[in-house]
């Protein structure tokens, strides 16, 4: 195993090449890294191999590191991914944050999440608000199922119920009793907007939100004025905060403004006024 373990990545623009390298060896051995090293005169068989320089060279064209070894870290749980949901975000952790402050602080016991994508926010607020309880939509049956299996791996499967709904279209949201909290990251980046090759391999209809980004929000939040959901907790574009205050204050609510670690505008709590 020595000899594999001192093939460099290849220099593809990441910050720890050999970092990468040896999880995704471990990922092939289902080792950790210390059992790489631990084992470093364990032979590797060809097949393993050739798994292996194979993932490498989908990691050299970009594919990110989440989606090679299917499993991405989010507010302490593991969670499975692939290219049919977004990567969840260190950053989207305070979303999580806030929301569970306004659980606390109300009583809440049921919250909506739109767009739950791999089910990250979801499992995180029920994980740790253990008297509530989830309704997870997403436009995409493909990211429902993924939701899902998160949900179930993390044995909170009897407190979250999933509906597939482009928003808060569907006619189970429309028939069901008021909801007091709605959480959503939903798509918010402008049509236009340059990524990096690693971004565009995340699904398109989880990162795009129209020609200037906001559009889907702006839905979103005209349809929770219509439910008069309470409290809408959601993340944004850095500079959306001008739109975001515009709209929420037109049809009634009073938001308050968060930034992420870097110190950019990234989401607003919003509280139905009176």
């Amino acid at each position: 195993m020595r000899q594999s373990l001192d093939i460099k990545a290849p220099e593809f623009h990441i910050v720890s090449p050999r970092y990468e390298a040896e999880i995704l060896l471990g990922h092939i051995l289902n080792m950790t890294r210390v059992e790489l090293h631990t084992n470093a005169k364990k032979e590797i068989t060809d097949f393993d191999k050739q798994r292996y320089f194979k993932i490498l060279a989908m990691r050299k064209n970009g594919v990110p590191l989440e989606y090679l070894t299917n499993k991405a870290s989010f507010y302490d749980l593991e969670l499975y991914v692939d290219n049919k949901v977004l990567i969840p975000r260190h950053e989207t952790e305070l979303l999580v944050e806030h929301a569970l402050e306004i659980i606390k602080a109300h009583n809440i016991t049921h919250f909506v999440e739109v767009g739950v994508g791999s089910g990250a926010i979801s499992a995180a607020i029920l994980t740790h608000a253990k008297e509530t309880c989830a309704i997870a939509t997403d436009i995409s049956k493909e990211a429902l199922n993924i939701a899902k299996h998160n949900i179930q791996n993390l044995g909170l499967e009897n407190r979250c119920d999933f509906v597939e709904s482009d928003l808060l279209s569907s006619p189970y949201l429309i028939m069901r009793k008021p909801i007091t909290l709605l959480v959503a990251n939903p798509p918010y980046i402008a049509n236009s907007y340059p990524l990096n090759q690693e971004v565009l391999c995340e699904p398109h209809i989880a990162l795009f939100g129209g020609e200037k980004g906001d559009e889907i929000l702006k839905k979103l939040i005209l349809q929770a004025r219509e439910k008069q959901i309470q409290f809408l907790i959601c993340e944004m574009g850095y500079d959306q905060k001008e739109s975001m205050q515009e709209i929420l204050l037109n049809v009634g609510y009073k938001p308050t403004f968060y930034k992420d670690y870097a110190g950019f505008d990234r989401g607003f709590i919003a509280r139905l006024m009176p």
